[in-house]
């Protein structure tokens, strides 16, 4: 038993103790927020670059970038030498003429099946042979085209990929992918894309356009 005159030891141990578990709960705390901080502000820093690489990508700025919806993607590599094409060597969709047109920019193309069709100032996006080809402005999905008796062929009229062609037929039901492969070797992808659209154009006459 203690003396009233000296103190217990272990009395006189239990502040430091207490001041010692004190300061260790402290520290394990600030490491614990310090931990989190960082961990938040690392998330922060990267979700910052990403949205500037979006923007840049979307819509650049000072001149670069945009390559989704700044244009910069679209610009084509043939100058404004052919008549119709904007400054960017882009064709417009205005220069582009005829009742053709509605069927040409309509998103669903039955109501113009069995119809006649014309178009003028219309580029060649694509060949597929002499006698198969794909037209449309280059900001729109293009159409398939199918020139008819065999006379008729874009080498023979000199008609290469972005001519300016007149095209002149009737719009027709297309074929199931399968069949347009077949019919008129197409790769996977226009006779997937043919069949979606659900129309082609049997054309009886294409030429180069008049400048």
């Amino acid at each position: 038993m203690a003396s009233p005159l000296r103190p217990d030891p272990n009395e006189r141990q239990r502040p430091y103790e207490q001041l010692e578990r004190e300061r260790i709960a402290r520290e394990r705390m600030n490491r614990r927020g310090y931990g989190a901080g960082a961990f938040a502000w690392w998330w922060i820093f990267w979700i910052i670059v990403i949205a500037l690489a979006v923007w840049w990508a979307g819509w650049g700025w000072g001149g670069s970038g945009g390559w989704w919806w700044g244009g910069r993607g679209r610009t084509a590599p043939f100058g404004n030498t052919y008549k119709g094409m904007g400054v960017d060597g882009n064709t417009a969709i205005g220069a582009i003429s005829g009742p053709g047109l509605s069927a040409l920019t309509a998103t669903d193309k039955q109501p113009y099946i069995g119809k006649q069709f014309q178009l003028n100032n219309v580029p060649v996006q694509s060949r597929v042979s002499d006698h198969v080809f794909w037209i449309g402005a280059d900001n729109l999905t293009p159409m398939l085209v199918v020139l008819t008796g065999s006379g008729n062929a874009l080498a023979n009229a000199h008609i290469g990929q972005r001519t300016l062609v007149d095209v002149t037929g009737i719009t027709q039901r297309a074929p199931p992918q399968t069949q347009a492969q077949e019919q008129w070797q197409l790769s996977g992808n226009d006779a997937a894309q043919l069949e979606r659209q659900g129309a082609y154009i049997q054309a009886t006459q294409v030429h180069t356009a008049q400048p």
